[in-house]
């Protein structure tokens, strides 16, 4: 196995989209969602403890199909393996002592396109994971937005030998893009840019409908999607440090880009 890559966002962050993006440029795996936040948010499952990496991959993959094509992949010392954490708070850590290289992966997405997302997801998935009221709910949502916020803009630093990700500029930037391949050694390619992945079941707004295409979808003007009552209910949200926090990462991510 190359190296280990943890991918850290938020449910309606583009999460899928960047990752498939990613494995366009190198041979990897790839397992989503790997502590499911649903049956935590209902009390049916407590976070589980952190797990020496070798035994998280040997109780969860190599005992059940010892001989199947992916544990050879997994094997193979060329290929990466990417997992996925959603809408977790940064301090959860699903394995330890990994025996090889570890990256950190954040991806962030402009606050009111994210708000506006799961506002839209609300119609059709259940309330813990996206509530469609403020409340309990609403507050973690917010909360969690907030502390990854915090740990892009280098405020707090959780996430050691990470690499941040912010969704929109790397929605409309090839030079971001190109700029972050850079930083994960990769040979830079957009063949995965244009697909609409179906994990998640693709777009909240569009579903799968621009896959190929995904420049026909208004991702970066999310708000003026949402019914009226949505919209009222998006800026009734928006506290001084949302808009804060959300007004710096977009002021640093030019930054960035510009220097």
């Amino acid at each position: 196995m190359r190296r280990v890559i943890t991918v850290h966002g938020m449910k309606r962050s583009g999460n899928h989209a960047i990752i498939n993006w990613l494995r366009q440029q190198e041979k990897s795996c790839f397992f989503n969602d790997i502590i499911m936040i649903k049956p935590i948010l209902l009390g049916q499952k407590e976070i589980p403890p952190s797990q020496p990496f070798t035994s998280w991959l040997s109780d969860n993959h190599y005992k059940k199909s010892p001989l199947s094509n992916l544990a050879k992949k997994i094997k193979s010392r060329n290929r990466s393996l990417y997992v996925s954490l959603e809408d977790h708070e940064l301090s959860i850590r699903p394995f330890k002592d990994i025996p090889i290289e570890h990256i950190n992966i954040l991806i962030i997405r402009d606050a009111t396109n994210h708000l506006a997302s799961r506002l839209k997801s609300s119609l059709s998935n259940n309330y813990p994971i996206y509530p469609a009221e403020a409340g309990p709910q609403m507050d973690r949502v917010i909360a969690t937005w907030k502390s990854h916020a915090r740990e892009f803009l280098g405020e707090t630093n959780q996430l050691n030998n990470k690499v941040c990700i912010y969704y929109d500029r790397w929605f409309s930037s090839q030079t971001y893009r190109k700029r972050i391949s850079k930083q994960l050694d990769l040979e830079f390619s957009d063949r995965g840019f244009s697909r609409v992945s179906n994990d998640g079941g693709g777009s909240s707004f569009d579903g799968r409908k621009y896959d190929g295409n995904n420049q026909m979808m208004d991702v970066l003007n999310r708000k003026h999607h949402l019914s009226p009552e949505h919209q009222q209910l998006l800026e009734d949200i928006f506290d001084d440090e949302l808009t804060a926090l959300n007004e710096k990462l977009s002021a640093t991510v030019t930054r960035q880009l510009n220097d």
